[in-house]
């Protein structure tokens, strides 16, 4: 549904229309006022030109010594559509327009000529009927050339001397032109396999690498403890002992382990025999000896095993090793492809200078070790040669799965060499050749004019055949539903005409489809062309109403059959701006019964009693008008129907409420002569027939009110007020009511008069 037209700059008088305000947002029901050479037409324009893509309809209507070319944006179900003086960044298909060049192209000017009757008959038969007879007529034309143009292509064929038959060549399928590259890769790559394959299968696999290794977790463990860490067990014997017999735990252990050295028979403090007690001394002190040992020992093999590590051997081994997987892995390369190796021999290079120098420093740590068991050793060292063993082991793992990956492809190779003879592969190989030729440029367009040429002549005498008797028996349904709907509407719009006999026909001579039917005038047959000039024909029997109302009723008819009329936009533009006021009341009741069909409809008029008509009947409307002038051309502006359809009366009363609450712009003297204007319109009204005479007459209110008491019309009870009222707003009387030039009140004296008045409305 069309949102919003946002803007509009340089067509016809919109010179620089910009739409920021949400109150012209367009509805289901649109209906837009203007006097006409506003812009009614330049906007139906705006939007035939973005139903059919068509710039020359914007650039027809540039407005005059404007600069640049007109730009346009409109708002369609939430995305713009720009026009941006050169074309529409996009196309909106569905929008169906009625109006003055319709109605000219397709249905009369002056009279119905032949083009007219040839639009008539595509009208009728709707998008479905013009493509059969489009595509009956191409049938037709195609058949008379396409037997040449085949023998032309297939001669083409012949002198290339393909292997490939005619019929096999053609039929190969366009998604062949992807993938046929890689079977003659493939083919290629057997020929060589296949004049290889004996060196092939003696080629070797590379060899996976091994890391250099050393447990230099288990080397840090041992050389990270001290002998009261390796003595933590008998020391757990000591602490039992004191926690059972020692009052002061902090100062027993030293007690203990100073006093062992003044025993010699007996306890130096009580003098008792320590016989009981030398086996646990014996026994702790024979385990610290043994743990001491071990401990000693342990430093000693792991310092000389570190020592025996030959790292550089290791490295050298790992560099031998690449570069014999180089060579192999070369060999391999023309029949699985290249393969990229790790660069080892840069690798160990890099990291050789390195570890050596954390060798010899961690080995010079486990010396100090080695010699004094409780010394503390720089053990950061131990931890960057394991780091950087860690990285070559890490880049060697890399290295491997390279490896894994090249013997997997390498043994499916060897798996999948051909068992066809190289012949037999040369020939498959030229065959596929053919087929990449095939999507060469000049083979391409070869294919696709001959498929399509040798298509056609396949199915193209059934193809006519069954289009001719399709067309006719779409045509006799449909023109006679539709000669039904025409005749129906043109008695809703109360035409006194109706037309019979139509139906489509062919004219041999230019192959072309074209409707014919007549026309019932009281019961008397009248063509649409006569022999004579001064016979009956739509020419000089229908009058312009009468025509309008003709086409508006063909639109409609053929609107109805459209598929997915939900779907679709539809402008008329002043659709019965000829007719008379019944008619258009008809119009107005048609239109109000095909909108709820429609995604969204607008009414283009200068009727305002049409567009009242279409405001009352149709409901979710919103009504704008087109203002213009001289220096800022036109614009569109919301229209307020209510406001406009007020009469004299419904203004005064609304201006007088609105000066009671503010002092809103009219003068005093103003509002004073309203407060008589009002009653005079209101009695006027309602006794016409009595005060027929006093109207005529052009007598005032004074001579009004006289002859309404003077009848018996007005309650008497009412005579004094209404004669003071009329004193005040019309001047003093003197016996009798007379009228004179009113004195001149303020507002505060106003005030409680309007209130007066508006009780004593509500009276008479």
């Amino acid at each position: 549904m069309i949102k919003k037209i946002k803007f509009i700059k340089n067509l016809g008088k919109f010179y620089y229309f910009s739409c920021r305000a949400n109150e012209l947002d367009l509805h289901k029901n649109t209906f837009i006022f203007a006097p006409n050479a506003y812009g009614k037409s330049t906007l139906v324009n705006l939007f035939r030109s973005l139903r059919d893509n068509d710039a020359n309809v914007m650039r027809a209507r540039k407005t005059l010594n404007a600069h640049t070319q007109p730009e346009a944006v409109i708002i369609i179900d939430g995305e713009n559509y720009v026009f941006n003086g050169t074309e529409w960044n996009k196309t909106y298909k569905t929008i169906q327009i009625f109006d003055m060049p319709f109605i000219q192209e397709n249905i009369l000017a002056h009279e119905i000529v032949h083009e007219h009757r040839k639009n008539i008959h595509r009208i009728i038969i709707g998008a479905q009927g013009v493509k059969l007879a489009q595509e009956l007529t191409a049938l037709k034309e195609s058949e008379k050339t396409r037997h040449k143009h085949l023998d032309i292509l297939i001669a083409t064929f012949s002198n290339a001397e393909f292997v490939h038959s005619f019929d096999s060549f053609l039929s190969i399928s366009d998604t062949e032109e992807e993938i046929v590259g890689s079977r003659i890769q493939k083919l290629e790559q057997d020929i060589k396999s296949k004049e290889s394959e004996s060196q092939i299968k003696a080629l070797e696999n590379p060899t996976f690498l091994a890391a250099p290794m050393f447990d230099l977790v288990g080397l840090k463990t041992i050389a990270s403890q001290k002998i009261p860490v390796v003595h933590e067990a008998a020391e757990e014997r000591v602490r039992v002992h004191i926690q059972k017999n020692f009052k002061n735990n902090a100062q027993a252990m030293y007690f203990i382990r100073h006093g062992l050295d003044f025993i010699q028979a007996d306890c130096p403090f009580c003098g008792q025999d320590l016989k009981n007690a030398s086996n646990l001394l014996t026994a702790y002190q024979q385990y610290f000896d043994d743990v001491f040992r071990a401990y000693q020992k342990n430093i000693a093999i792991q310092t000389e095993a570190f020592a025996k590590w030959n790292l550089d051997n290791d490295l050298t081994m790992l560099v031998s090793t690449h570069n014999a997987n180089v060579g192999k892995v070369k060999q391999w390369e023309p029949f699985i492809g290249t393969t990229n190796l790790i660069d080892v021999d840069t690798l160990v290079a890099c990291c050789r200078p390195k570890l050596a120098e954390l060798k010899v420093k961690v080995q010079a740590e486990l010396e100090k070790k080695l010699k004094d068991s409780k010394a503390d050793i720089d053990l950061t060292t131990l931890d960057f040669l394991a780091t950087e063993l860690a990285g070559l082991k890490a880049a060697i793992e890399t290295y491997n799965d390279v490896l894994t990956a090249f013997t997997a492809k390498a043994k499916v190779f060897i798996k999948n060499l051909p068992i066809a003879d190289v012949d037999s592969i040369r020939r498959a190989l030229v065959k596929e050749q053919e087929i990449e030729k095939r999507f060469k440029a000049e083979w391409k367009i070869w294919a696709k004019d001959c498929q399509a040429t040798k298509n056609n002549l396949e199915v193209l005498r059934a193809q006519k055949n069954a289009k001719q008797k399709e067309l006719e028996d779409y045509t006799k349904a449909i023109f006679a539903s539709h000669q039904k709907r025409i005749n129906e509407l043109l008695l809703t719009l109360g035409a006194d005409f109706e037309i019979t006999d139509l139906a489509g026909k062919t004219d041999e001579r230019a192959n072309e489809v074209y409707s014919d039917f007549a026309f019932l005038i009281l019961q008397k047959r009248v063509p649409i062309r006569a022999t004579q000039e001064d016979a009956p024909s739509f020419k000089n029997t229908l009058s312009e109403g009468d025509k309008s109302t003709l086409a508006f009723s063909f639109f409609v008819a053929a609107l109805e059959k459209l598929p997915e009329l939900d779907k679709q936009i539809v402008i008329f533009d002043d659709p019965l701006s000829s007719l008379d006021e019944n008619r258009r009341h008809s119009s107005a009741v048609v239109l109000f019964d095909l909108s709820p069909k429609f995604s969204q409809l607008f009414v283009y008029t200068h009727k305002k009693d049409f567009l009242r008509m279409l405001f009352d009947k149709m409901p979710d409307n919103k009504v704008l008008q087109i203002r213009s002038d001289k220096t800022n051309g036109s614009r569109l502006e919301s229209f307020d129907v209510e406001e406009d359809r007020k009469g004299d009366y419904e203004r005064i009363v609304d201006e007088m409420e609105r000066y009671i609450e503010e002092d809103f712009g009219p003068r005093p003297e103003t509002i004073q002569g309203n407060i008589r204007n009002v009653f005079e319109t209101v009695l006027k009204t309602k006794y016409y027939l009595h005060l027929a005479e006093d109207i005529k007459a052009k007598h005032g209110f004074a001579v009004i009110l006289t002859t309404l008491f003077n009848s018996g019309f007005l309650d008497e009870a009412l005579k004094p007020r209404l004669f003071d009222l009329c004193s005040v707003t019309s001047g003093p009387h003197h016996g009798e009511i007379v009228d004179a030039q009113a004195k001149k009140l303020t507002r505060d004296e106003l005030i409680p008069l309007i209130r007066e008045a508006f009780a004593l409305l509500q009276r008479v």
